[in-house]
């Protein structure tokens, strides 16, 4: 039987994706859900070893509250391929080998992440340095006599690597086995990673001159690199004060707002990142509607064509479009907008390119062409206030890349530029619209 260990700070996105999946598994397992929405944890290493002391089954499987099983079955073939490995420390679904001449070529097994294909495929489990933390599986033997690293890892990165470089000190295999899962992670977090990994790579280093991890490789050269960098997450919080996100501001805009609708939400809305009570999403292409459901953006979803869709007056505090102007005519977008305020009592966000931006359709949605490019004196003559987002115009490309190489200090560049263009965004690359609706004014 496998123990299933999972921590979650997010219960509907548990009970949406990993719980639904859990339901009707064909083989019988061990539940242990641990709540962390208060912080009860300070770490990966501390939840998980609680719970992991508390499993009764052969296996242990710590998994993430995001994480959907593909199969009904998988559970039961799942434990058979366990069954069936010598030397077994620690298995998983992902993780990286070290074979291979660039960071694509050793990436084994695969899963679906973030809406993305990860990793290559594998017919039959094979060894690997290490894992990916989204999903583990330690025989209950091997865990009584080892637990997480909770000193060195007391936070959430690197704990997963560390325990797969530690069990092969113990003569053991680190496996990654053919299983497919999907990873319906939001957002991928990189507080603090870098920390980590300097942490892990010195616990290591006299075993490994490299060590391959999902999240980037770690080398003696990479180490320095990483001491040269350290200081930038020791000013991180300064810098995040000086020059902002736009999500900040996405997110002080919308406190008070308790009813919004997001138009086109897509399949990774940015209100995720907002404390919003009750949300709407209208989405047409089906794929990215069903990948939003499986996140649980949304508390309603909507599949419908936003240029035909109709609310009543008044019905949403706050109306969102955010990247949807430009796939639309300019006629098309203009009447949006004026329906957007009419369904809106306190105010219309919306955000676009700064003028035409070329881009044709991809994912196989012939949505994502872009139709119509808007300037900053078109959004003003609907008594939008008009602010600059994401830097420079000139450091961006297709698809809001960076043009230039290094990426890292272009991007820091383009950081740099923000607080100029949020002011004067006829320099910016993306606008940022927002309409205040006065109170009993609402069309």
């Amino acid at each position: 039987m496998i123990s299933i260990i999972v921590v979650y700070n997010n219960e509907r996105t548990l009970d949406e994706v990993l719980l639904k999946s859990l339901k009707n598994q064909t083989a019988k397992f061990e539940l242990i859900t641990l709540d962390n929405t208060e912080g009860k944890f300070r770490s990966a290493a501390e939840a998980l070893n609680y719970g992991g002391k508390r499993a009764t089954g052969r296996y242990i499987m710590f998994i993430h509250q995001d994480v959907e099983l593909d199969s009904a079955s998988w559970l039961e073939r799942v434990e058979k391929i366990l069954d069936g490995l010598p030397s077994l420390g620690i298995a998983g679904v992902a993780g990286m080998g070290e074979m291979g001449g660039s960071h694509e070529e050793r990436k084994r097994g695969c899963i679906s992440d973030c809406g993305e294909v990860w990793g290559n495929p594998i017919q039959r489990p094979e060894e690997v340095q290490t894992l990916d933390e989204c999903l583990l599986i330690v025989p209950n033997s091997i865990f009584s006599k080892m637990q997480f690293d909770e000193k060195t890892f007391d936070h959430w990165h690197c704990y997963a690597v560390d325990y797969c470089l530690s069990v092969k000190q113990m003569g053991l295999i680190t496996y990654v086995i053919p299983a497919f899962v999907y990873h319906r992670s939001l957002r991928r977090n990189v507080e603090n990673l870098l920390r980590y990994q300097k942490r892990l790579y010195k616990k290591h280093r006299k075993n490994y001159k490299e060590i391959y991890t999902t999240c980037g490789d770690i080398s003696q050269l990479k180490f320095l690199k990483l001491r040269l960098r350290s200081p930038i997450e020791l000013v991180s919080p300064l810098y995040m004060r000086l020059f902002p996100d736009w999500l900040k501001i996405l997110r002080k805009e919308l406190v008070n707002c308790d009813r919004v609708l997001d138009l086109g939400c897509g399949y990774n809305s940015t209100l995720q990142y907002c404390n919003v009570p009750f949300s709407v999403g209208v989405e047409s292409f089906n794929p990215y509607l069903q990948e939003s459901k499986k996140k649980g953006i949304h508390n309603q979803y909507i599949k419908a064509d936003i240029r035909k869709i109709e609310f009543q007056p008044e019905a949403f505090d706050a109306v969102v479009a955010i990247e949807v102007l430009e796939h639309l005519t300019k006629q098309e977008g203009a009447q949006l907008l004026n329906k957007m305020e009419r369904w809106a009592t306190k105010k219309i966000i919306i955000t676009t390119p700064n003028g035409y931006l070329w881009q044709d359709g991809y994912d196989d949605n012939p949505l994502q062409e872009h139709k119509s490019g808007w300037s900053i004196e078109e959004l003003r003559n609907f008594e939008f206030k008009v602010f600059g987002i994401n830097g420079w115009k000139s450091l961006r490309g297709y698809m809001g890349l960076i043009k230039y190489r290094p990426g890292f200090l272009w991007r820091r560049i383009s950081d740099l530029t923000q607080k100029m263009t949020y002011y004067y965004p006829k320099l910016a690359f993306q606008l940022l619209a927002i309409k205040q609706i006065d109170e009993g004014d609402g069309k």
